[in-house]
């Protein structure tokens, strides 16, 4: 079998969780990573045994260099996605985007657009559907042994330290930023929701406001960040 050459374009959680499933699988080598953090590009880098020439700073400088590799695995923040995942699929790369694919429609539409043009396998991290509970309860609905389904109760379930995190004082805080909430964890959701019921969405509508975390609610001798805050150990959030 032909050997399958990956980069990793932004070795975090999310990008190093992906890169370690070639462990599992001999055909697919990893052979660079684009990475703007230091440490976790030297970690990468050595984790891997790459070669000095495919250590790249960020996106940008792949992309300058040239193609690398056969597949662009790319999980920069959610706002970097249409200018990566363009500059990348018009070098040639396959592609495996992390989600959301993108925070606006429009550059949505134009990361479809490059891997169409370049006629390029593209996927995004929609890791929900490939899950053994999900396989099986698809199985069960297409059977028909149910039913037909009318109506589905579905719950994402954000827990506090995610909360507090990812949506406080995380990458996501700012939705000018990054993408909204209801986007950044519920398109999780919305891609299972339609993918075990094969059908379109019609109608959409959300509601909900921000309660707790507020100025006025913070807690008395609060710090701006955990890391320094004299009162992180007793603090729920």
């Amino acid at each position: 079998m032909k050997e399958i050459t990956v980069v990793v374009v932004g070795a975090g959680s999310r990008g190093s969780t992906y890169a370690r499933f070639s462990k599992d699988l001999p055909q697919v080598k990893i052979v660079a990573v684009a990475e703007p953090n230091e440490e976790s590009r030297t970690r990468f880098a050595s984790e891997y045994s790459l070669q000095p020439e495919n250590v790249f700073k960020d996106w940008q400088s792949l992309a300058q260099h040239g193609r690398v590799a056969d597949v662009a695995i790319v999980a920069t923040q959610d706002s970097m996605h249409r200018d990566s995942a363009v500059a990348l699929l018009d070098q040639g790369y396959h592609m495996l985007l992390e989600k959301p694919l993108a925070p606006h429609l429009r550059d949505c539409e134009e990361i479809i657009d490059a891997a169409n043009r370049n006629g390029k396998i593209f996927a995004v991290c929609h890791v929900l559907r490939y899950t053994d509970y999900s396989r099986k309860l698809k199985e069960i609905i297409d059977s028909g042994e149910i039913g037909e389904i009318v109506s589905i109760q579905h719950l994402e379930p954000v827990v506090w330290w995610h909360q507090a995190h990812s949506f406080v004082r995380g990458h996501w805080r700012n939705e000018e930023e990054s993408s909204f909430m209801l986007l950044a964890k519920s398109c999780h959701d919305i891609d299972w929701l339609l993918f075990m019921l094969n059908r379109r969405c019609e109608r959409v509508s959300s509601f909900g406001n921000l309660t707790h975390f507020r100025k006025e609610c913070r807690p008395e001798g609060a710090a701006e960040r955990c890391l320094d805050c004299s009162i992180e150990r007793s603090c729920p959030y």
